[in-house]
């Protein structure tokens, strides 16, 4: 799951004191770097929620067209503008 990345980016993220000491504790356990299980987690956050893979942009291409042949498609986007406007 984990990918090789060829350059870092140093951020910085804030942890409870019990994700922290979970972390530590599991990097000990695994000899895993606390970075590292970082890293991992963001991947299987982002992999789990397709962005990784470029999933996205195959959905938004699955549903071109999809009002195409409705009457109302006007009225639909209209009505979904008015929703997001709130």
């Amino acid at each position: 799951m984990y990918m090789k990345h060829t350059s870092m980016i140093r951020t910085q993220v804030y942890l409870s004191r019990e994700q922290e000491q979970a972390l530590k504790s599991m990097a000990l356990v695994s000899g895993t770097r606390q970075s590292e299980l970082i890293r991992m987690a963001v991947d299987l956050l982002l992999s789990e929620k397709n962005v990784l893979h470029g999933q996205w942009k195959h959905a938004l291409r699955d549903i071109k067209g999809i009002w195409a042949n409705d009457k109302n498609a006007m009225q639909h986007m209209q009505t979904l503008r008015e929703e997001f406007d709130r």
